[in-house]
């Protein structure tokens, strides 16, 4: 028996197919558009996730914030992944195509969801049909989402994780290590943290600890971090928030982007990706 509650509609999204699942006082909603995690609160009214209120799902556009899937490629494509150099949508397949619901199930301490989703298009594998697996474990003080595909090929993936802060400027993240890729100055930096959320940041991270912790008002957020060889930090600051169509112009101010992440393409292999969030009072 289902333990999930199908519900049409999310915030001002309100025709977007959505099931939602509770825990104790935990909750989330997840979208079958996209696999897209929109909430989790572990009590009610604590929102973790934010979700822009210029999100829209029409003509196949990606929503903009909670937990977006990026798969089987992150960013633009590698040509590794497109051989035949194929016109394709950036951070891949995923995003804007519709899931199925797999089960929910009643665990002793912890309730679960799972969708799939199905692809026959990927550059390369048009020959062959994968299946990507999103698994919800919702505790009453923490959610574990899992991304697994078995089939052993080149793959990237990220958890796309908007994180509400109540105050930018005050916000710290910890446990990115110091090396990382600078896309937006496309250099590679050896800096010592913290981040100062005071420009355009789009950062890989190529030593990220298991567990990051970040800091915004008197709430700590832990995110532990399996099967990822990277972690990517994101936030747009306020030039680019304004030539984004579906973020307000001062959204940037509430969320900074903490995505678990498997960048490298070295060798085939299947993908298990997973990120656990822990919100702790500090105060």
């Amino acid at each position: 028996m289902s333990i999930a509650s199908a519900q049409l509609g999310f915030a001002h999204l309100t025709d977007l197919p959505c099931y939602r699942l509770q825990f104790q006082q935990a909750s989330l909603v997840v979208s079958l558009y996209g696999g897209h995690l929109l909430s989790y609160q572990p009590q009610p009214g604590q929102e973790t996730l934010w979700l822009s209120p210029l999100a829209s799902w029409r003509q196949q556009q990606p929503l903009r914030g909670g937990v977006p899937i990026c798969w089987p490629w992150f960013g633009p494509i590698e040509a590794k992944l497109n051989p035949e150099q194929q016109a394709v949508p950036n951070h891949g397949l995923v995003r804007n195509r519709m899931w199925t619901y797999i089960d929910s199930q009643a665990h002793s301490d912890f309730n679960s969801l799972t969708l799939s989703i199905s692809i026959d298009d990927m550059p390369g594998h048009r020959a062959k049909t994968l299946s990507l697996t999103l698994c919800l474990r919702l505790y009453a003080d923490k959610l574990s989402i899992t991304l697994e595909c078995d089939e052993p090929m080149l793959q990237q993936a990220a958890l796309h994780s908007y994180f509400q802060v109540p105050s930018l400027n005050a916000c710290t993240v910890q446990g990115l290590g110091q090396r990382f890729m600078d896309k937006v100055r496309q250099q590679h930096f050896i800096e010592a943290e913290p981040v100062v959320f005071n420009q355009e940041i789009d950062r890989v991270y190529l030593e990220p600890a298991a567990q990051l912790s970040m800091q915004s008002g008197h709430y700590q957020l832990l995110i532990d971090q399996q099967g990822h060889d990277s972690t990517v930090l994101w936030n747009p600051a306020a030039e680019r928030s304004k030539a984004m169509a579906d973020l307000p112009d001062h959204g940037y101010q509430e969320f900074v982007c903490v995505e678990t992440a498997q960048l490298q393409i070295a060798t085939p292999s299947p993908l298990q990706l997973t990120q656990t969030l822990q919100l702790t009072k500090t105060e």
